[in-house]
């Protein structure tokens, strides 16, 4: 499994005011989940304090593990930063180790689901779904995602 850290090239074209949704931390930034779908890089971060359920816990005691709803799609190869190495808490490690697979399959189950809830906004779980998920500006990207 790999670990990244995103660039600053990619906080300065991704500026929170405009994209109020990604974990943006340039200061402290998150580790992040690299996998790769279709033709399509996904970072996914780690992230504590998680409240719902779109996630694969690391520690669900202390409600942190791997944030579907805070994906991104790296489109430029510079988005990562090649300078860094992320480490992460060693229980956190064991719990993800051996589950790129898994995690690659819930990245896709919540696409859909994104997708799903984007045909029915007048359902409230739906908004509210669609309002706080990063999918949102990446619908170009996820339309042909199966």
């Amino acid at each position: 499994m790999e670990f990244i850290f995103l660039s600053e090239l990619f906080y300065k074209d991704y500026p929170h005011e405009l994209y109020p949704q990604m974990e943006l931390k340039p200061s402290r930034p998150y580790t992040q989940v690299y996998t790769k779908i279709g033709d399509y890089i996904f970072a996914i971060p780690l992230r504590s304090h998680i409240y719902h359920p779109h996630v694969l816990w690391t520690d669900k005691e202390k409600h942190c593990g791997v944030d579907f709803s805070k994906a991104i799609i790296i489109l430029k190869g510079e988005y990562i930063d090649a300078s860094a190495s992320p480490h992460i808490r060693q229980n956190e490690f064991e719990s993800l180790r051996g589950k790129e697979y898994i995690i690659k399959q819930k990245m896709i189950r919540y696409i859909h689901k994104y997708q799903y809830a984007k045909l029915n906004l007048s359902n409230p779980r739906n908004k509210y779904l669609c309002e706080f998920s990063t999918m949102q500006y990446f619908e170009e990207y996820i339309k042909n995602i199966k």
